[in-house]
């Protein structure tokens, strides 16, 4: 498998440091608010790149924090009136999102820490810094040297390090304007925790650092986030975690997922068009919701919009019926043992159609053109399999989509619900066409449009072909 490292700006063949384990740390939301869709795309992003690594044999170790204290807790807090329970913001919002995620069905993570929970992890830390010349007191926080580590710039390749837009007397405090916090003193009316290095609380970068390290070991695989964390947030993680552990690379692969937009225009307050995830999901669908977000590769922007979201609507409809089709179909055919020569054209296809998905996936998750693929082979499925009663065809479709699944985990309900319904499904349907062809014999058309009507009407459509009728799901 090939994968994108932004920090060494090129795909690479992927190669675990520990194989068969992969160890994996995503950061994760500030429970400031609500998780929004944009959360989303990020969560099942990487959840693709889990799944898949698990198809692939490898055994993914992942965890992604909460960051449980920060400015913009503290400031919702102010904003509520509820500066003494501040902690009852993030506790609901994770609760939330934890929700929310569990309806797109993405894999948990092994461990959520919290930052509230590490404090002592992240006073060590800091200690360590310290004593090894990287940190300094200056009177409002403790601040990491950047002059001290050279390679600083190497993830993001902003070197450009006076461009920092701060108050007058936070530069004045530092040695250098680019110079980032680790520990930030006791405000008057914030939380804060007593430590030996002083009353205060942590840095956002240091969290981070500390967490992964903690449950990951010094050195780890991938390092995983949108893209707008890569400066400052994930280049001062590797400034401060290099520098303690004295590692490098102290992350193997940095993966980035891109923005999205609505209707072309970045999520803001100001414009007033945050979708919460929730919303987004209640809107569209659970399953819909997640094959929209999946469908554009990782690290491209996604824009959401009618003409896009409604298109993919429509292609997770179309192949959602066709896998029913297939699946119910399947279980009442007679193994194949020979296939004519046609049907053996039609096999190859099939089979051919199942390698390029894969090796579209092996290509730095390429979900834009695994769907593309998913959706072409699903025309051919329509048009060459579904009008014929062919085990073998029926089957290879079946384990096409079987394999796409196992990377999208869009269809668990159809693939893992249980067997022997659909089979009893399958069977009461033949017995309505068999039913209807007798009708049809008899010249009684009138009774047999109103059964093809009634099932129509509960979503199974009906096709006659020659002297023969078949169904698929609509």
């Amino acid at each position: 498998m090939y994968i994108y490292n932004t920090l060494t700006k090129k795909k690479e063949i992927f190669e675990p440091i520990e194989y068969p384990f992969v160890r994996i740390y995503h950061c994760g939301i500030t429970p400031y608010e609500k998780s929004h869709v944009g959360h989303l795309r990020s969560e099942i992003a990487l959840d693709v790149i889990r799944r898949t690594l698990r198809f692939l044999g490898y055994v993914d170790i992942a965890i992604s924090n909460f960051t449980d204290i920060d400015d913009k807790i503290i400031n919702k807090a102010k904003e509520e009136e509820k500066i003494e329970n501040w902690h009852e913001i993030p506790k609901r919002n994770i609760k939330y999102h934890l929700e929310v995620i569990k309806k797109i069905n993405n894999l948990p993570f092994y461990i959520n820490p919290l930052v509230t929970e590490h404090i002592e992890d992240i006073e060590k830390f800091i200690k360590d810094l310290i004593r090894d010349g990287y940190a300094y007191f200056g009177k409002y926080s403790i601040y990491f040297d950047v002059d001290k580590f050279s390679e600083y710039g190497k993830l993001s390749g902003n070197l450009n390090k006076d461009l920092w837009n701060q108050e007058i007397d936070l530069i004045q405090d530092k040695k250098h304007p680019y110079d980032f916090a680790l520990w930030k003193f006791k405000k008057e009316g914030e939380p804060y925790w007593i430590t030996s290095i002083g009353e205060g609380r942590p840095g956002w970068h240091i969290e981070c650092s500390t967490m992964s390290s903690k449950y990951l070991g010094i050195q780890f695989d991938i390092h995983s986030g949108g893209q707008d964390l890569i400066f400052p947030h994930h280049e001062n993680e590797i400034a401060q975690s290099e520098s303690r552990y004295k590692v490098k690379p102290w992350v193997k692969y940095w993966i980035h997922f891109g923005y999205l937009t609505v209707n072309g225009q970045k999520m803001s307050k100001s414009l007033k068009n945050i979708i919460p995830a929730d919303e987004f999901i209640n809107l569209y669908g659970p399953m819909s919701s997640r094959f929209f977000l999946i469908s554009v590769h990782y690290r491209d922007p996604i824009d959401l919009n009618e003409n896009s979201i409604n298109q993919a609507i429509e292609n997770y409809n179309y192949i959602t019926s066709t896998i029913k089709t297939v699946i119910t179909t399947l279980y009442s055919l007679d193994r194949t043992f020979k296939l004519d020569n046609e049907d053996y054209v039609i096999w190859k296809k099939l089979l051919e159609y199942e390698k390029k998905f894969i090796y579209a996936i092996l290509d730095d998750i390429d979900t834009t053109l695994s769907t593309s693929i998913l959706l072409e082979a699903t025309r051919f499925i329509n048009k060459e399999v579904i009008n014929k009663k062919v085990f073998t065809l029926y089957y290879t479709a079946y384990e096409f989509y079987n394999v796409v699944n196992k990377i999208y985990a869009v269809w668990d309900d159809i693939f893992y619900g249980k067997k022997e319904n659909m089979e009893i499904l399958n069977n009461l349907i033949e017995l309505i066409i068999e039913i209807r062809n007798k009708l049809r014999e008899r010249k009684d058309y009138e009774i047999s449009d109103y059964i093809r009507s009634r099932l129509r009407n509960i979503g199974i459509d009906l096709i006659d072909f020659k002297d023969k009728s078949y169904y698929r799901f609509i």
